[in-house]
Formats: structure tokens, sequence, C-alpha cells
């Protein structure tokens, strides 16, 4: 009996330190695959930790998954309007492919791409009685991303314990100010910049104009979503940045061993590689194709270009360019696999398989798996990161091209223009490189080791700051106080030109006095003689 009150004694010792799971919100606009497998495996992993998450995913494109397999769900569909910008966006009206990403025409061309967000979230905030029905539920936190910037405005009406903000993305030069970390244009390329040579006026000029052009874009789409809670709920609804900058904790998907080095704030948390899940053994077809070769590539260029729908002669240089490498097999995203064009390469290229769709994660996991031809999106990078593959980059639209930049400095792989995809002999070229040059796999697998065996893992790194912010809510001493500074101040303009003027009107005094003395004695030696 005595056995038996110990043991229950120490049971019930055990399950109090267990603590009851914490309520938390995951605010995971569904627009791009990398997004929502990030913010939903977030949600997964917090479900497998022991609390209760709800994730609230407004369906901007609802093709695409739900990202969360575990978490509860609260879908709001897609919106009238923000299904028209869609459209628009696959249509032949913004061709992502051939965009140049610094022409200011064919970038404001591509504004549907930020209004989509202003319309999903007006649907969010026409759903009756759901805001509502959030804020009864009390969160102890929220988690939110600075991209679709929705969820941040919803923050002080649904008003959990903590907001903990984001983005899927490296910290994009236009949320710096929402993050409260300061601009390094100097030294940090923008998102649509591979090459910066910090050292050289016109690389750097480059990439200050580059950056420039990003915040006028991104800049409506956001005056747009305050404005937007501002016509609602009245004009002192709090600013985004104001909201963001109470933030208990951010969360960055970006993995400090190959992104490049940047200022960084104490509540600024590196969780990158958290969207790739955990890999799963090929199916029989996949694994059949795989296993033709001695040597696999695999070429996918993402969800948002569609690659059945490229130019006939870029199409026509990657087939061209497979069949000069017989003792290789490549294996293609191709959402077209029985059109015209994969008729009439079947027997031209044999060694190219298109396949609808593809386990990418899985696939790279594969030892049989030889490199990756990638878009680098964020998704791809990291799962390419982590599983130890070289990589020829081809980057096609927004922070990709910073992504592949990052990947080339880390020497995994070579970027490649997307412009020159229709030249067969330089495509030939950059995958003979990638195929033999074996400087690019020692890189990745010294890379992929160095991730693995980190102090903390990423995940324990989530877990343990959710946790930390759900008990104690956020500490005024990690905000930063540039937070409650303009731009003059921050950058210490008033002193700098109050120092100027001062000197300069020192030295003005100064020589004034010279001349008048230097007159003076002029004069009275004038007198003398």
């Amino acid at each position: 009996l005595l056995f038996l009150m110990k043991s229950l004694l120490l049971l019930l010792l055990f399950l109090s330190q267990l603590g009851s799971p914490y309520k938390i919100l995951v605010y995971n606009s569904k627009f791009g695959h990398s997004n929502v497998n990030f913010y939903g495996n977030i949600a997964d992993i917090l479900v497998d930790a022991g609390h209760d998450v709800t994730s609230l995913i407004p369906e901007l494109d609802p093709s695409l998954t739900n990202g969360t397999l575990k978490s509860k769900r609260i879908l709001v569909p897609q919106t009238k309007e923000a299904k028209m910008a869609m459209e628009i966006l696959y249509s032949a009206e913004v061709n992502w492919f051939i965009m140049d990403n610094l022409n200011p025409w064919q970038i404001f061309d591509a504004t549907p791409y930020a209004d989509q967000f202003v319309h999903q979230c007006k649907g969010v905030l026409d759903v009756t009685q759901l805001i509502k029905k959030l804020r009864k539920e009390k969160f102890d936190v929220m988690i939110a991303e600075n991209f679709d910037m929705c969820g941040i405005g919803l923050v002080p009406l649904i008003n959990p314990k903590s907001l903990i903000n984001g983005a899927a993305s490296v910290p994009l030069s236009f949320m710096t100010p929402e993050f409260g970390l300061p601009l390094a244009w100097s030294t940090n390329p923008g998102p649509t910049i591979s090459d910066l040579d910090v050292n050289s006026f016109w690389s750097r000029m480059k990439n200050v104009y580059a950056e420039l052009l990003g915040y006028k874009f991104w800049y409506t789409s956001r005056s747009l979503v305050q404005q937007l809670f501002r016509d609602r709920f009245g004009p002192d609804y709090p600013s985004l940045v104001e909201i963001s900058s109470h933030a208990a904790y951010t969360i960055i998907n970006s993995e400090p061993l190959l992104d490049y080095a940047t200022p960084i704030l104490s509540r600024v948390v590196y969780i990158g590689g958290l969207g790739a899940r955990k890999p799963k053994k090929l199916s029989k077809d996949l694994s059949d194709i795989v296993s033709i070769r001695n040597e696999t590539v695999l070429i996918s260029f993402g969800s948002k270009v569609v690659a059945s729908e490229l130019p006939e002669a870029v199409k026509q240089s990657i087939a061209k360019t497979v069949a000069n490498f017989p003792e290789v097999t490549f294996i293609w995203k191709y959402e077209q696999p029985e059109d015209e064009f994969s008729e009439k390469i079947r027997s031209t290229a044999p060694n190219l398989h298109l396949i609808k769709w593809i386990p990418q994660n899985d696939l790279l996991a594969d030892d049989r798996l030889t490199a990756f031809v990638t878009h680098c999106g964020m998704g791809s990078t990291q799962e390419l990161s982590l599983r130890g593959k070289p990589g020829l980059f081809i980057p096609i639209f927004g922070d990709q091209m910073r992504n592949a930049g990052m990947m080339e400095r880390s020497g995994v792989g070579k970027v490649f223009d997307k412009l020159d995809l229709g030249n067969e002999r330089k495509l030939t070229a950059a995958f003979r490189d990638l195929l033999e040059n074996k400087k690019y796999l020692n890189n990745a697998r010294r890379l992929a080791a160095m991730i693995a065996k980190k102090p903390f893992s990423a995940q324990e790194l989530l877990i343990k700051t959710v946790e930390f912010a759900a008990e104690f809510g956020p500490s005024p001493a990690l905000r930063p106080r540039s937070y409650d500074m303009n731009w003059i101040k921050y950058n210490n303009l008033d002193i700098i030109v109050s120092t100027l003027a001062i000197s300069s009107f020192a030295v003005y005094f100064s020589v004034k006095c010279l001349l008048y003395l230097s007159r003076t004695c002029i004069f009275a030696k004038s007198k003398l003689d």
C-alpha cells in the first residue's frame, strides 16, 4: 500500500510538471507552397508538443494544401476579387519567366500580386462573428507573418497575450522597419539581387535602387491593408508597424549558416528548415526512374511558374541540353506531360521524364539523386541545404534572386540567368559544371552536416520560444527603442547636420576674422609707411 501511495504521489508530481497546454493561433495565408508548408509545419510541431493549436487559413490559392495536418483549421474561402487578381497573375499579362525584376514598369504590372492580399483580407473581416469567436478563445500566442499583413492587422481585434511575428523567408528589406531591424543596404543584398559586390560603387547603387523599387511595390499593399482596418475600425487603429513593434519574438525561416550575416536583435529567432518535413520513401514508379542510371537530376521551377507554358524556345533548349547528357536521368516537374512538346521530345531526349507532380523533399533526400536545378524559392532552398545536394540556381522573381546568391556564396552551386535558358550552349556548360565539379557536392555535404549538428535544432527553438512567450508575454526589454524614433533621429541626421552647420559657421567666422586681421595689419603697415 505504501508503495502504491508513493507511486501515485510521483505520478501526480510528474503530471503537475507537464502543465496545461497553451492556446495558440497560427495565421497561415495560403498563397505559396513555401509559406503554407512553413506555417503549417509550425502548427503541427506545436500540436506534437502538447498545445492547443488553431490555424486561420485565408485561401488566396485554393489549389494549395492547408499545410497543417494536426491543428484545428478555420478556412476563409477565396474572395471573388482575390480570385480575379490570381487569374491575372497566371495569365499572359504577367510572365514571371521573362520579367525583368529591376524594370519598374514590369514590376508594377505585377501589382495584382500585392492587391490580392487586400482583397482577401476584406473577406476575412467580412466573415460574420469570426473575429468575436477568435477573441473569446483568449489565445496565449498568435503567430502571424509580415508578408500578408492582414494577420498583423487582426492582432488588436483578437487580443492574444503575445504576438510572434515573422517571415517564411529571410527578413526582406520592406519588413525590417516592422521587425525593428537596421537597414544594411551596403552589405545585405535585396530580394531581387543575387550578386552584391560590397566594394563596388555601382553594385551597391544597384542594390539601393532595387530596395527602393521593392519598397514602392510593397508599400502600396501595406498601406491599403492598414487603410482597410482604419476604415472599418476608426482612424486611431494602430499602424501595422506599431502592432509589430510589440511582438514578443520574431521567427525567421532563415539558416544562419547559409544566409548573409546582418545586424540582428535578441528577440529574432532563426528557425530555418522547419518547412521541410521528414522525408518519406519514394513510390515504386519514381524509384524505378531514379534507378535507371547512375546519376539523376531534378528540375523544378516552383509552383508559380507553369513549366508547360514556358516559351517554346526555352523548352526546346532544355530538352536539347538534356539530350547532351545521355548518361544522366533528368526528372522535370512539368504540368502537362501529355502535351505536344512532350510527344516531340520522347524520341529526341529519352532520358528526360516529365512528371506533373513530384514529392520534392522526398526525392532530394534520396541518395540516388545527384543534383537539383531549382528556382530557389525559400522552401526549395532550405530542403536542398538540409539534404546535402548541389544545385544550379535559376531564380525567377522575388526573393529567389537573393536566395540563389547566398547558395552560390556557400559554394553549393552556381547562379544561372533565367534569360539565358534559351541558349543551349550556355545551359549545357552550366549542367556540365554542375555534374563534373565535385566541389559543389563536397560543400553541400559539409553544409548539411553543419546544420544537422547545430547545438539547438530549429524545432527546439520554436517550441521553447512559443512557450516562453505564452507564459510571460512580451518583454519591454526586447523592444528596440528605434520604434519610437523617426528616420532622422535614428540615423543621427539632426546631430550630423547641426555639427556640420556649427563647424561650417566656425570655419566661416574664423576665415572672416583672419581676413579682417589681415586687412587691419596691412592697413596699419601702409599708414606707417
